[in-house]
């Protein structure tokens, strides 16, 4: 997240240290690995297998400049026809941001044979739909037996203020290692996660150079199609960062609390007279609200209806320019809303974040990998603002942020003076949003061939997103078209005769549920059985998952967000029928942890003359749940799809 424009400073400082230094990187004359290797009982009915994977990473100097020299070498066997599939391409590197010095790859067959891959061998790929354009190697002769092995040494700006490598994946690993090298001088920090070795230190381990050194074997193969699973949480990886700098005396580089002291300088530096002057402008063309969060819901409207968030604008010099241009990178709209507040007085945070599903704030090693997202948080309201999404609106952002770590930044006055203080908190999901209540009614007595479907459907917080924005994007035709798509999954077999929304667009997003009404004739849910009738009445809740898995559970279940249910169906039978088997729709299932239920399906009926009158509730209270109460989490995710299968039978008296 590239918030602080002045963020290079200290790797200058970094840069000015290194210029006595000057060396060449200790594996440019990497080769391939000749080690042997053995493939234990417990992988060797894996379709693939990692012999090796070894990455070296090495900060140098030279031509007045500091860089990242980086190798990753891998060596893989091929042990299944599916692999030899897989594996018939091996792509070239990606070189964005650096030169690719080395890249270099082989195929030794069963019989000891070596193919090396030369670059006659390069072929193209084109990704019409990406606009890509990707060259790989093209293996020929691969046979199960065969091992690939390839290396590339990269030589990149030196990403010192936080990076990591991952050491897991689909397919087991017999040997893995990582190495940070660097000048004396400098310190570097680590930090392993899930089983991963911490590394050692190792001093002078070359010539005025020391190093960070790790090394794992047997490291087993992560699954890749657990449901509900966060797999970059779980996986076995290393982080490091520049830590120290001995010649200039600096510690604990990159820390949280200097970063959030940056950041707040920036965002609230003092304004110049034409950003005052184009700020106060601003402000007056916000509507004021009665009420604290009408407020900021009116400033958040304002700035997205007037500034567009483009990442890649940087033309602008100060303020004055983001709302003449009506265009902004995050820097910027960062600071322009932060001014904004701060003219109207609206007591708020900073929250800077990561994406949990992809990479993971870690409070306790703090480097510039916890700072990938922004979020603005308001402690009165106790509700959070996502300045860069177009969709969303108070009190909802994107999900992968919630129930993550957050750095907050916010000032306090000490002496007359404005100091930033920084705390990592989690960030909580918003309250009350997560409820979807579904009313429906069956009607039977004016036809009870012909059942007269309505159902009521109020989607709450984070499913409304599923639909409410749409209204303000979508084609007039397709957006019917998705409204009759939602309708039919409420209705399955039945004949839909309207749908009607309410709600609807980006100006009820978090403030109203987006309502669906359906009508239907259900007469293609209903059967014919002698004098009785059959009739699919759990098909009206919708269609639910199934989770059914042979294999135990590996990885924690992590669900995207809190999240409930409220149903209610009800029945009107004509005179003289009955339903023979109510009791079906007694259901109760719960899962505890720690002493509280987390998660549940509870369903109970009443009759009241000629109603049968269901009440159906389903909750998921929770983010994260150990993986050995998956089977009890199946239990109440299946109920679901359980009642969805109900069938009644209306008897004849």
């Amino acid at each position: 997240m590239k918030i602080l424009k002045n963020i290079l400073v200290l790797l200058l400082i970094v840069i000015a240290s290194l210029q006595s230094y000057a060396q060449k990187g200790e594996f440019l004359n990497y080769t391939f690995s000749d080690k042997p290797y053995s493939v234990g009982a417990d992988f060797i009915n894996e379709e693939e297998v990692i012999i090796e994977r070894n990455v070296k990473v090495e900060f140098v100097f030279e031509d007045n400049e500091a860089y990242e020299i980086c190798l990753v070498h891998e060596k893989k066997l091929i042990n299944s026809d599916n692999a030899i599939e897989r594996n018939n391409r091996v792509y070239i590197p990606v070189n964005k941001d650096g030169n690719l010095l080395t890249n270099k790859s082989r195929v030794i067959l069963q019989d000891g044979n070596i193919i090396e891959l030369k670059s006659t061998d390069v072929k193209q790929e084109v990704d019409e739909q990406k606009g890509m354009v990707y060259n790989y190697f093209a293996v020929n002769g691969l046979e199960k037996g065969a091992v690939i092995e390839k290396f590339h040494i990269i030589k990149r700006r030196p990403e010192i203020a936080g990076n990591y490598f991952t050491f897991q994946r689909d397919f087991p690993i017999l040997s893995a290692s990582v190495e940070v090298i660097f000048p004396e001088h400098l310190m570097f920090a680590s930090a392993s996660y899930n089983g991963f070795p911490n590394a050692e230190s190792r001093l002078e381990s070359y010539p005025k150079k020391n190093s960070l050194y790790a090394e794992s074997t047997n490291i087993p193969s992560i699954p890749s199609n657990e449901r509900q699973s966060n797999i970059s949480k779980n996986i076995q990886r290393f982080a490091y960062k520049l830590d120290q700098n001995n010649i200039t005396g600096v510690r604990n580089i990159y820390n949280h609390a200097d970063y959030g002291k940056s950041l707040y300088e920036s965002y609230y530096a003092k304004l110049s007279k034409d950003e005052d002057k184009a700020l106060n402008q601003f402000v007056k063309n916000i509507t004021n609200g009665h009420t604290p969060l009408e407020n900021i819901q009116a400033v958040e409207k304002y700035i997205k209806e007037n500034i567009q968030y483009n990442r890649y604008f940087n033309t602008n010099k100060n303020l004055a320019d983001v709302i003449k241009n009506k265009q902004a990178d995050l820097f910027d709209l960062m600071r322009l809303y932060a001014q904004v507040y701060k003219k109207m007085n609206i007591a708020h945070e900073i929250a800077l974040t990561t994406e949990r599903f992809e990479s993971v704030f870690d409070p306790n090693f703090e480097s510039h990998l916890n700072f990938k997202y922004a979020l603005f948080y308001f402690p009165e309201e106790d509700v959070y603002l996502e300045p860069a999404a177009t969709i969303y609106r108070v009190p909802l952002f994107d999900e992968q942020y919630g129930g993550n770590h957050g750095l907050f930044i916010k000032s306090k006055v000490f002496n007359g003076i404005e100091v930033p203080i920084t705390e990592v908190r989690i960030i909580d999901f918003p309250k009350n949003q997560d409820l979807t209540v579904m009313d429906i009614n069956i009607d039977f007595t004016q036809n009870i061939t012909e059942p007269f479907l309505t159902s009521k459907i109020q989607f709450n917080g984070y499913e409304s997103m599923n639909f409410q924005p749409a209204k303000d994007f979508a084609d007039p035709v397709e957006y019917k078209e998705m409204l009759n798509y939602i309708g039919k999954n409420y209705t399955f077999e039945s004949e839909l005769e309207s749908v009607q929304a309410e709600n609807e667009g980006l100006d009820f997003v978090g403030k109203k549920p987006f309502i669906i009404n359906l009508t239907a004739n259900g007469k293609d849910l209903l059967t014919k059985a002698g004098p009785n009738y059959i009739f699919k009445v759990g098909e009206t809740i919708g269609k639910q998952m199934e989770m059914y898995e042979e294999k135990e559970r590996v990885l924690p279940i992590e669900i995207n967000n809190p999240h409930s249910y409220d149903r209610t169906i009800t029945l009107y039978l004509p005179e003289g029928f009955t339903i023979k088997n109510p009791e079906v729709f007694n259901m109760n299932y719960e899962l505890k942890h720690e002493g509280k239920v987390v998660a549940d399906f509870i369903s109970t009926y009443e009759i009241k003359g000629n109603q049968i009158i269901v009440k159906n509730t389903e909750s998921y209270n929770f983010v994260e749940l150990p993986a050995q109460l998956y089977p009890q989490y199946q239990k109440v995710i299946n109920a679901a799809a359980d009642f969805n299968k109900l069938s009644i039978i209306l008897e004849k008296t």
